[in-house]
């Protein structure tokens, strides 16, 4: 049984994402855990790919698009990067020269998700086994396909030279499990699965 769950609520705040600084995502990455246990997850914004931290810690290459309307900005970490990182590309709209919407992809997942999420799986779950068989419980890799974590970026102009992200969606990973039992012993493998985080700009308030 799958069970979904919707939450809608209208806010005003002073930016239309919330998101750490430049220098914070390069140093730390687009993700961090807060008191080693709740995780929370950063997209690549206009403030993001123009710093100068973004252009040293990443490869750019063009991206021809399906349509000729536009035209792809490609962006990979450069090897070595070891904290969480995005890829994707920004798309611009090549006949008013403007920035149009960012896709990307969280990378080096696993290494974080085992460091600050498995432990809290793995109490849980070992929390549900008789204090005698605990030791006929095994974990495996966690299982994560990047493909499915990442987000879309959508841009707009306000005034002049001020843009603003007026839609997104966010899909960050959290964990689950899937159990197989054979021959009295239990096999528990962590399976990322994305929570969608999403919104928009409705109205500008001015200051």
């Amino acid at each position: 049984m799958r069970r979904y769950a919707r939450d809608t609520a209208i806010v005003v705040v002073p930016e239309s994402l919330n998101n750490e600084s430049p220098e914070h995502l390069v140093a730390y990455g687009y993700a961090e855990a807060i008191n080693d246990s709740m995780t929370t997850f950063y997209a690549p914004d206009g403030d993001a790919l123009t710093s100068p931290g973004f252009l040293a810690t990443h490869c750019l290459s063009a991206v021809e698009s399906e349509h000729g309307m536009k035209l792809g900005l490609g962006f990979e970490p450069k090897p070595g990067r070891t904290v969480v990182d995005v890829e994707g590309v920004l798309w611009i709209d090549t006949v008013a020269s403007e920035p149009r919407e960012v896709e990307f992809r969280y990378t080096s997942l696993r290494p974080f998700l085992r460091r600050y999420q498995e432990p809290l799986l793995r109490a849980d779950v070992l929390s549900r086994i008789p204090e005698g068989m605990k030791h006929l419980v095994s974990f495996a890799r966690i299982d994560v396909d990047k493909s499915h974590f990442g987000g879309v970026l959508r841009f707009a102009r306000v005034t002049g030279d001020r843009w603003l992200i007026h839609e997104w969606t966010i899909r960050s990973p959290t964990l689950l499990y899937r159990g197989l039992t054979e021959s009295g012993r239990k096999s528990v493998t962590p399976v990322a699965i994305p929570l969608t985080h999403s919104g928009r700009v409705l109205d500008i308030v001015p200051p």
